[in-house]
């Protein structure tokens, strides 16, 4: 499991599975130094790829140092300023995303948009999670994920999730728990990624990922939440239209950038403000 931790006063993420650096929050005090720090750390372990989610007034320095930007999602620091999703990478064969999978991809992209999404059913109840709820969703997350990149197999782990700022939400199918997402938040920031989308194989085809998406939005909306993204799987048509279907825009492919299901797979952002 790559692991989490600070590197000055900024978060990173990093380790062999994905084999990268993730710079998730950039602390103002750590800058321009952490650049060259996350650039060692790379070069020590082998990492093939640096990925940084960055305010856009840093990006300058960033692309000075071989950066690019992959994907953006406006209005994402409380409204106001945009989060630049900036790559370098150390090794040119992982620059390139799956032929296959872009083309599908593209396809989806000129599709047609449905607003015909039907009701769940009576036997159907969505609500919001709680730490009584964290065995359920294990078991969820266990048929659904071979890997992940973060330790969603673990209760305490969740728990801890849920007594900071993320919000899981779930529906349950006749009181047993069938599909979960999650809304991790930045409460001063007024985002959230939508994220961590789980519905079992028996259920699927039943829209329950739009309507755990809907839901969640509107009780960050009633929050006073202003931007919401997703870094959805490239390979995953059906969950990258959901998001296109309730109006989330695509700015970029975070091309093999993140491990999950036993493989480095490429990531799709999309992002809708309020």
């Amino acid at each position: 499991m790559d692991k989490t931790e600070k590197l000055g006063q900024s978060t990173i993420q990093h380790g062999p599975e994905s084999n990268r650096v993730y710079l998730m929050h950039l602390w103002p005090s750590d800058f321009p130094g952490i650049i060259d720090k996350i650039d060692t750390l790379a070069k020590e372990n082998g990492y093939t790829k640096l990925f940084a989610k960055v305010p856009s007034k840093y990006a300058a320095a960033f692309r000075m140092k071989g950066y690019e930007t992959e994907a953006l999602v406006p209005g994402f620091f409380n409204g106001t300023e945009d989060a630049l999703f900036l790559v370098k990478y150390r090794d040119d064969e992982r620059r390139n995303p799956n032929t296959e999978e872009m083309e599908t991809f593209q396809k989806l992209l000129l599709s047609r948009v449905t607003n015909d999404i039907p009701e769940l059913d009576n036997s159907h109840i969505l609500r919001l999670l709680t730490p009584d709820d964290t065995e359920e969703m294990v078991k969820v997350f266990a048929q659904v994920f071979e890997s992940y990149p973060f330790p969603i197999f673990d209760t305490e782990f969740l728990k801890r999730e849920m007594s900071n700022e993320t919000r899981y939400f779930g529906v349950f199918q006749n009181g047993a728990l069938v599909g979960i997402s999650s809304a991790e938040c930045n409460d001063s920031l007024k985002n959230a990624e939508m994220t961590d989308f789980a519905v079992l194989p028996s259920q699927r085809g039943k829209k329950i990922a739009i309507h755990l998406l809907r839901a969640m939005e509107d009780y960050l909306k009633s929050e006073g939440f202003k931007a919401f993204y997703t870094i959805a799987r490239l390979r995953s048509p059906s969950m990258n239209k959901t998001f296109m279907n309730n109006q989330y825009r695509y700015t970029g492919t975070l091309v093999n950038n993140t491990q999950i299901a036993g493989q480095i797979e490429s990531m799709n952002v999309w992002y809708k403000t309020v």
